[in-house]
């Protein structure tokens, strides 16, 4: 790959996607933009299991922009027919704007930080798992701040209507002796 090229991993399921209409998006996209290489992954085909564990990919459509060097430059959970998007991000990386070295460190260290957050029931691991989602995709340090300020809001939220929940309830609670609150 020289320079300037960026390469455009698509992860997709063959149960949600054809195949043929994702090629004639892929040569569109490449036809408009030389230096731009796209390559299709069915989740679905066994062959792809280790790019999409490599990538973790656990959600599909996912992209991922690639650098010439092999870096991963920007994720998004976007169809590939969000072409504008596409050339958008691509003209980042050929700017040499993605990836974002302040972005990565914070990543990196928020995403060390989230693993000491204890998950006990599905709600919490649903929601350490969307902050994670969120965090992977922010590719700008505003991005990164919109994102923190909205989980927190949306925290802020849930726990104020589980309380509500509570004291509901609380109300028709049988007490047990033998259960630990």
């Amino acid at each position: 790959m020289s320079d300037k090229k960026v390469e455009v991993m698509y992860f997709y399921s063959d149960m949600q996607e054809d195949e043929k209409a994702l090629s004639k998006i892929s040569r569109k996209l490449s036809r408009k933009r030389n230096e731009m290489q796209i390559r299709l992954i069915n989740i679905e085909d066994p062959r792809n299991g280790e790019l999409t564990d490599l990538y973790g990919v656990n959600i599909v459509p996912l992209l991922v922009f690639l650098t010439s060097r092999g870096e991963i430059a920007a994720r998004r959970f976007l169809p590939l027919s969000a072409e504008d998007v596409v050339q958008e991000i691509a003209d980042q990386v050929c700017r040499g704007e993605l990836p974002n070295p302040w972005v990565e460190e914070v990543r990196t260290r928020m995403l060390e930080a989230l693993k000491s957050v204890t998950r006990r029931n599905d709600l919490t691991e649903l929601v350490v798992e969307q902050i994670e989602s969120d965090l992977m995709e922010a590719s700008a340090e505003s991005e990164i701040f919109e994102m923190v300020n909205s989980h927190i809001s949306a925290i802020n939220h849930a726990i104020s209507d589980l309380q509500e929940f509570k004291k509901v309830l609380k109300k028709y609670e049988k007490h047990r002796n033998d259960f630990v609150v």
